[in-house]
Parts: structure tokens; sequence; C-alpha cells
């Protein structure tokens, strides 16, 4: 019985943590122990304040009792009970094998399952998405009448701030129709939201050129200027370009593809929240490829780090219509704009303007 309490209470205890593993400068606390008890009793002691301090009641009850049991024993008693236990690890070590090997194996079919179950959740997104959207040009369907009328209106109206609220008055009066329609009377909360925003995104593509190019080709003229002028740059511009100034530290990871993917992804785009979100992976791209390049790669760049790093990555990338798309993005969702996506908004424009000078 002693054998069994004395195991149970031993398989918590972790060796390295025990205060006489460091002889030299534990001896006075074992010798303590040694003299007022046998050095295993000393070892449950220890076990004892431990959980004592993590008011661990369930092992301290557990320990005062096997300590209670092994004061009656002396130092020859345990140390021919410590024998008996190595002897009962060695018979039962082939299968404590068996236990790990069982293990790792449950370990990796829970991995394997991990997976799968991931890669249900993505099927079922993607299904989701895929119903929502046809719902959504269903409802679109049964108010062509409205959406051919908003078209027209919105051709009609001059200025950005103007075709912002029709914009948005139209969006509003749709999302209210929604909730009299038989297609949403079963939605739940997060099949409206989707709903509203594949139906934003409907719309706008209905009105993207009108609403990227307000003034026709005068906007298109302007855009290829600036196209042009990146192009020239990207045949000769180098990391070490003088304008730039971007630290050496940084060069390794040059020329940023990833990074470079991702802006010029803008274009394939037609919403101004989506658009905003490829400047957001862009930067935030960057941001984690340049503090790779600190010695333990844990740097973290400040923003006059980044932005030369972004002005080369956007030469090189040479996305088109940049100039109407930061129109674009402040006329339709500049309201909205706030944390970190205006920030990096903020550096990205600038990072535009700062090209527009350059030689």
């Amino acid at each position: 019985m002693q054998k069994k309490k004395l195991r149970l209470v031993l398989s918590t205890v972790d060796v390295q943590y025990v205060p006489w593993c460091n002889e030299t400068e534990s001896k006075p606390m074992l010798n303590t122990w040694r003299d007022k008890d046998n050095e295993l009793v000393g070892l449950l002691q220890y076990q004892l304040a431990e959980a004592t301090n993590l008011n661990d009641y369930f092992l301290s009850a557990r320990l005062h009792e096997t300590i209670r049991c092994m004061k009656m024993f002396d130092t020859h008693d345990c140390q021919k009970l410590i024998g008996a236990l190595k002897e009962d690890y060695k018979s039962r070590a082939p299968y404590i094998t068996y236990l790990v090997k069982c293990r790792k194996t449950l370990l990796t079919s829970i991995a394997q399952l991990n997976r799968l179950l991931e890669q249900i959740k993505c099927d079922r997104e993607v299904c989701s998405q895929f119903l929502i959207t046809k719902c959504v040009q269903i409802f679109l369907e049964q108010s062509e009448t409205y959406v051919s009328e908003f078209i027209n209106e919105f051709e009609l109206r001059k200025l950005a701030d103007e075709k912002n609220q029709h914009l948005n008055r139209f969006l509003s009066m749709l999302e209210n129709e929604m909730k009299y329609n038989n297609i949403w009377k079963s939605a739940s909360f997060d099949q409206i939201n989707d709903a509203k925003l594949a139906i934003e995104r409907a719309i706008i593509s209905r009105v993207y050129t009108l609403a990227l190019y307000p003034n026709g080709d005068a906007d298109i003229y302007r855009d290829q200027v600036l196209n042009e002028h990146m192009s020239n740059l990207s045949k000769n511009i180098l990391p070490t370009h003088s304008d730039l100034c971007i630290p050496k530290k940084f060069h390794f990871e040059c020329p940023w593809p990833s990074a470079q993917a991702e802006i010029s992804a803008i274009s394939a785009y037609k919403t101004p929240k989506d658009k905003l979100q490829c400047v957001f992976r862009c930067t935030t791209t960057l941001l984690n490829l340049m503090s790779m390049a600190g010695e333990h790669g844990n740097m973290h760049p400040a923003a006059d780090d980044i932005v030369p790093v972004l002005v080369y990555v956007l030469i090189k990338a040479n996305p088109p219509s940049l100039l109407s798309t930061i129109q674009y993005i402040n006329s339709f969702y500049g309201d909205r704009l706030e944390g970190e996506e205006h920030y990096w908004w903020i550096q990205f424009c600038a990072a535009i303007e700062f090209i527009k000078t350059m030689n």
C-alpha cells in the first residue's frame, strides 16, 4: 500500500526543480531534512510546500497521508522501497513504450482530423457564400427596375459627394426591401450581413466605371501618364536609389514579390473596401517581411523604413489606375476609414505622391 501511495505522488514531481539537484547551493536544506527525517520525506515535504502554495488541496491531502506513512521507515527501508519501485518501472517499460507509441498515433490522428475539420469549414463557407450569391442575384433580378433607375440617376450626377450619397440611399432602400422579401425571411444575422456585402458589390460593379472615372477620358489619361512614369522608373530603380534610402538590412528580401502580388490584385476588386483591403494586405505583408530582417527576427520597422520600401514595391508592381483608385476610395469610403486601415491608407497615398516627384 505504501508503495502505491508513493508511486502516485512521485508521478507528479518535476525532478529538475528539486532543490538539492544543485548540490553546492542546497546542502544546508538537504542536511536539515536529513537531520530531521529521511531524504524521501524531505522530497515529499518539498512537494507539499509547493502544493500548498498553489492551493492544490487534493494533492496536499495525498502528500500528507504519504508523508505520514513514510515517516514510519528509516533511510534503509526507504531505499528498499525505492528499489522496489525501480523494479516495477523496469517491468512496465515495454508497456510504457507501447503507450507512448499509441499516444503518438492518437496525436497524429487528431492533427489529421483537425485539418479535415478546417477543410470542411472552408467548404461550408464556400457553399454558404455561393448560396448567398445566388439569392442576391435572384433578389436583384426582382428589383431590376429600381436598379436601372439608380444607374441612370447615378450617371447624371456629376459631383463625387452626390454620387456617394445616391449610392448609400439606394443600398439602404434595398436593405429595407430585404426585410419583406421571402428569400431572406429565414436567413440568419450573419447571412444577412453577407448578403448586404454581396448586394453592395453587385450594385457597385454596375456603376464601377462611372464611379472610378467620374471625368471620363481625362481620368484615364491621367492614370496612363503615371503608369508610364512608374514603368520608366521600374527599368532603372534599385533598392540603393538615393531618393529611397532603404536601409541595407532590408535589401535581402528585395523585391518583396508577395507584397507586389497583393497590391497587383487591387484592380480585380470593385468595391472601395475590397480595394482598401488589398492596400492593407500589401503593407502588413511588408511589415512582416521587414520584421524578419532583425538579428533575432523580432525587429519592428518604423514608418520611415516602410514607406521607401512601399514606394519600391509600387513602382515594381505598377498597378493600373492608381490615381483614380485613390480618388475613388476617398470619395466612396473616406468617411468610414478608421484605425489601422486609415493609417496604412495615409502611408499608401504618401507613397504615391512621392513617386510622382521622382526622377
